[in-house]
């Protein structure tokens, strides 16, 4: 064996921290960002995700995941206008990345099979675009700006209704980009690994197989505030057509006895009924808890190539891991409110649809990697070492989301109190939220979030 001189030990720190520190920073950003909100402290971590963002004096980002953290907790401390300028700058960050030139896409696939996912840009999911919107949309509800609300809500919807469409065409692509890596590594050895992963995966709580979309990969908590938005502030007939055409689909998503009251007011008022036969009401919609996270876990894969003398030859992957609602329920009066919607059936989905790429990509990533390891190997066993640390430093997954998402949400409706005051019961809290209602106003939406048991859930009425 060649003797290490003075130099080598250097050499081969530096390989491996250059080519590791990716993989250990995210972990860090998240892992600080996601405890700060487990923690009720949501103006740290919204310190944390503007740190992240790149966030400057003029109220520009450069970072398109992070910006989403921020504007999401800015929009939470009804920071609505540096909110909804994050959200815009993170929408042309989408709209970057769907028109990136496909030399640069193929350069970015290349440079990961090298390394790892984490080292590519951040691509948005289909329900971070519908999030974004439906986010926007109540921001500018929340100002009484209904203009751009309107906008907004359209914007979403159009998301929706383009997302069967959407995840048609990702899998095509994917299949696409797979093929062209599998030219390079023996495609027998890939599909024999392939088959002893399922078992493995198991061993680590991997199981998909019970995760189902809602139909159409609809986000049934936009599709419903969509209805309600062009119900209550409808300028024409065909308006109330749209909020019953939304109520109609949430409602056979969901089977929501609300939602089916709220399409049969619908329906009347789109055939012709006034809305001052309409008794007023308040609709509470609640925001809870945190959505699904996801965190890296490492398997040792048969990868079935010509040799076992390397140094290192396992996979990292990305899982999803569920987190705790922060409270039960709500309740006014009699009325508690009921599941509309879960963010985490959402993300699983989507994963779900992912997650064969992830897998296959990382396998023959591997195989890439360890068959290079046995050629330098072969030449010399320092540098053989070296790529076997190396390896195992860019093993790693990406793990980067949108974790400041919800679980889930819930919604009541309940008759306006004629004193307009409404006192909100949280099951698990002494003092019931008190909140006081515009008596000018007939139709009210009360939002409430609640990201921690920790933290005292935050309320926003919105007077239509």
């Amino acid at each position: 064996m060649i003797p290490l001189s003075g130099k080598y030990p250097l050499v081969l720190a530096g390989i491996v921290f250059l080519s590791g520190c990716t993989t250990i920073h995210q972990k860090n950003k998240f892992g600080d960002f996601d405890q700060a909100l487990a923690d009720g402290r949501s103006l740290d971590a919204l310190a944390i995700a503007e740190q992240h963002s790149g966030l400057n004096e003029q109220g520009e980002a450069d970072d398109l995941l992070w910006s989403l953290q921020a504007a999401s907790l800015m929009r939470q401390e009804k920071i609505y206008d540096k909110s909804t300028s994050l959200f815009d700058q993170a929408e042309n960050g989408m709209k970057d990345e769907d028109t990136k030139h496909i030399l640069m896409q193929g350069v970015e696939l290349a440079g990961s099979m090298l390394v790892n996912d984490s080292i590519t840009s951040y691509h948005q999911t289909q329900y971070d675009g519908v999030m974004l919107n439906a986010y926007k949309a109540m921001n500018f509800m929340a100002q009484g700006d209904y203009a751009n609300a309107r906008i907004e809500w359209n914007r979403t919807e159009d998301r929706q209704r383009r997302a069967a469409e959407h995840f048609a065409a990702k899998i095509a692509a994917q299949e696409e980009e797979l093929a062209q890596e599998e030219e390079k590594v023996d495609q027998d050895n890939v599909n024999r690994t392939l088959e002893v992963a399922d078992p493995l995966l198991a061993e680590q709580g991997v199981d998909l197989s019970q995760w189902q979309a809602y139909d159409g990969y609809v986000n049934p908590f936009a599709t419903y505030l969509h209805g309600l938005y062009f119900m209550l502030k409808a300028q024409d007939k065909s308006d109330f057509s749209k909020a019953h055409a939304s109520f109609k689909r949430v409602y056979g998503l969901t089977k929501h006895a609300d939602v089916k009251t709220d399409m049969n007011m619908a329906n009347a008022l789109r055939r012709g009924q006034s809305m001052k036969r309409q008794k007023p009401t308040v609709w509470v919609v609640f925001e809870n808890g945190l959505a699904s996270k996801k965190e890296e876990f490492r398997i040792d894969l048969p990868l079935f190539v010509f040799t076992s003398n390397v140094s290192y030859s396992g996979i990292a992957l990305p899982k999803l891991v569920e987190r705790d609602a922060a409270f039960s329920n709500l309740q006014v009066g009699p009325v508690k409110t009921r599941p509309l919607a879960s963010m985490d059936r959402i993300i699983q989905a989507e994963f779900k649809s992912e997650f064969p790429f992830i897998l296959t990509r990382e396998i023959i990533r591997a195989t890439l990697k360890t068959v290079a390891q046995k050629q330098l190997q072969d030449q010399n066993q320092l540098l053989g070492l070296a790529a076997g640390l190396t390896q195992a430093a860019t093993t790693g997954a990406d793990i980067r989301h949108w974790s400041a998402l919800p679980k889930e949400w819930q919604l009541a409706r309940v008759q306006r109190p004629s004193n307009g005051k409404l006192n909100i019961k949280v099951a698990e809290l002494e003092q019931p939220l008190k909140v006081t209602l515009d008596p000018e106003s007939r139709f009210h939406l009360v939002y409430v979030k609640a990201t921690s048991p920790l933290q005292q859930p935050q309320v926003e009425v919105m007077n239509l």
